[in-house]
């Protein structure tokens, strides 16, 4: 009976966990409004099926992280710098090109 009055179930296979919102909190207001609506006798385990979503949706997202960190150390960025001299050199080749060409045609005229 002790156990029951402190928030403990008397059952070995349950567990009790009581909370009281805040609605001046804006997050805890949410979440409130989210949970009243949900039907008497289906919030445990739409709370489990949140919570576990969540904990997978945050274990996903700092592997993803990880993965970007690990690939932005990884990046070579000596190839874009590579690419863009090609790309100044190209210039200066059109440039050259038409520079002779003009030199051409003030030799024909």
């Amino acid at each position: 009976m002790w156990g029951r009055c402190r928030g403990v179930s008397a059952m070995a296979g349950k567990r009790r966990l009581n909370l009281s919102f805040s609605l001046t909190s804006p997050q805890q207001r949410d979440a409130w409004h989210i949970l009243s609506s949900i039907p008497a006798g289906q919030r445990t385990d739409a709370v489990c099926r949140m919570v576990c979503k969540a904990h997978e949706q945050d274990a996903l997202l700092s592997a993803i992280r990880g993965l970007i960190r690990e690939e932005l150390r990884n990046l070579d960025l000596t190839t874009e710098k590579s690419q863009q001299a090609q790309a100044g050199d190209m210039d200066e080749n059109v440039l050259g090109f038409l520079l002779a060409l003009q030199q051409e045609g003030d030799e024909i005229t």
